[in-house]
């Protein structure tokens, strides 16, 4: 008990309340809460603030459908009898997670989308949840474990959005004491004690062991640390803000972020490119295009999800690529063409083909045997796995082969495939493989034909491997 009898955990509830930014009085919170120690803590607390402090309680219980229908159920009801207890609302919902890989993580967004579904439906001002100083000590570990920024060491805020953490200054010991004083007996989790884990590691096995071998209080050490860290990232965060306003000029960012001091030019780096809707760019991405706005890069950077990034002149520019820009699998027969997002592929019998006429065809036309062609036409996008037959050379995988011709990596998914039954004939301006070539014998030819609206999207088309441009093409039928 504090000098005014309210119990610890009450008085760092009521303090988070009554703070800065805080929950101003008349609030409407969703209060998350398991039915375990730390989330009952919490309601019960927040319920008892409410007599001094006007606020709305709601309880949003998930299910998440991976501990038994009879674990399930039982803190189900412990939930709805401690709302009845303290005379609140209830929302209950199931999420449907599965095991599998990234259990943790796929549990966490499933219950950040549920609980902010819910605070719409129900009208909350605000998201409460449960995280005690432990849990920030444990945060902190993990993330310093996995390399994160200043930001990320950081911990959890206890204001993000509508997301508050009323209990983030207090511990476990804190909690426990309090609800042994209220009578309050909590279900537990048996997940927490499962070492498979990795944040049940830090807090069963690592804490204890830091603890036990060098700082006793290291939790509050690294709560400390957690906003010293907070305050510096807020402070780099506002600076950057500044600078990057006049640096981001649209969609294009002034190479000048690189005469920055490196941290506040990641940060406007890294702020660019959220804007431009790339969210996943990891540090060492965010590095390499701060410093290929000191340099001009050998060629563009890919960024997660498909997106590049290229220097053009003292600017750097976004280029997204798109899913819509990958081509679904399309019959082709003579006459036909298709059409892809900027080019067209045209089919046709060549009715009359001078000898060596293929020996002089330009990168955008293909001859083939019609008679011998190993399967129906079709045109499709790149596949994982593809590989060509490539006269003189052999075969290679098609990955490298547009490798070698120096093709951007953006494009390759929007190149245009022509294939065979399951071969590849022609990949327009890149590669001709050995299938359905034309010979002496040949009796009927088909003439493929690609035009591109965007001509600088392919290299030209040049000799493969060790293929000599003397060998490509040494008589007629001979086709690289």
């Amino acid at each position: 008990m504090g000098r005014d009898g309210r119990p610890l955990v009450v008085r760092r509830i009521a303090a988070f309340l009554g703070g800065l930014p805080g929950v101003p009085p008349g609030s409407h919170l969703l209060v998350a809460c398991s039915g375990g120690p730390d989330s009952t803590a919490l309601v019960a607390g927040l319920a008892e603030c409410a007599a001094v402090h006007p606020m709305r309680l709601t309880l949003a219980h998930l299910r998440h459908g991976l501990r038994g229908l009879e674990d399930e159920d039982r803190d189900e009801a412990f939930v709805r009898q401690l709302a009845d207890r303290l005379g609140v609302d209830v929302l209950v919902q199931s999420l449907g997670v599965i095991h599998g890989p990234n259990l943790e993580a796929r549990a966490r967004s499933a219950r950040r989308r549920a609980l902010q579904a819910l605070a719409r439906t129900s009208g909350a001002t605000h998201v409460a949840l449960g995280h005690t100083l432990d849990d920030q000590a444990e945060t902190v570990l993990l993330r310093l474990l996995r390399g994160g920024g200043r930001g990320g060491i950081a911990g959890m805020r206890p204001h993000a959005g509508v997301i508050v953490r009323p209990l983030l200054r207090a511990t476990r010991a804190d909690v426990r004491w309090y609800l042994a004083d209220q009578g309050i007996v909590p279900v537990l989790d048996r997940s927490n004690a499962d070492l498979r884990h990795s944040r049940n590691r830090v807090r069963r096995v690592l804490l204890p062991l830091l603890a036990a071998e060098f700082n006793p209080r290291v939790t509050a050490a690294l709560g400390e640390l957690a906003v010293r860290l907070r305050d510096e990232d807020d402070l780099l965060a506002a600076l950057a803000r500044e600078r990057g306003a006049a640096l981001v000029h649209g969609e294009e960012l002034d190479c000048g972020v690189a005469a920055l001091p490196a941290a506040l030019g990641r940060r406007i780096v890294a702020s660019w490119l959220a804007g431009q809707g790339i969210g996943a760019a990891t540090a060492v991405h965010i590095e390499r295009v701060r410093r290929a706005a000191g340099r001009p890069p050998m060629g563009d950077i890919v960024l997660p999800g498909g997106p590049c990034i290229r220097r053009e002149g003292d600017r750097l520019r976004c280029a997204t690529f798109t899913a819509a820009d990958a081509l679904a699998r399309l019959e082709v027969i003579p006459g036909a063409v298709v059409h892809g997002a900027s080019w067209s592929l045209e089919m046709s019998l060549a009715h009359d083909w001078p000898p060596g006429a293929d020996a002089r065809r330009p990168s955008d036309v293909a001859l083939l045997d019609a008679d011998a062609l190993p399967g129906p036409l079709a045109v499709r996008a790149p596949e994982t796995g593809d590989r060509v037959r490539i006269y003189a050379v052999g075969t290679r995988k098609l990955h490298d082969v547009l490798i070698d011709r120096k093709v951007p990596r953006r494009q390759r998914r929007a190149l245009p495939v022509l294939v065979a039954g399951d071969e590849i004939v022609w990949v327009p301006g890149v590669v001709r493989t050995t299938a359905a070539r034309v010979v002496d014998g040949t009796r009927r030819v088909l003439e493929a034909r690609w035009r591109s609206d965007d001509k600088v999207a392919l290299p030209l088309q040049k000799p493969c491997g060790n293929l000599s441009p003397r060998a490509e093409c040494t008589e007629r039928g001979r086709i690289e």
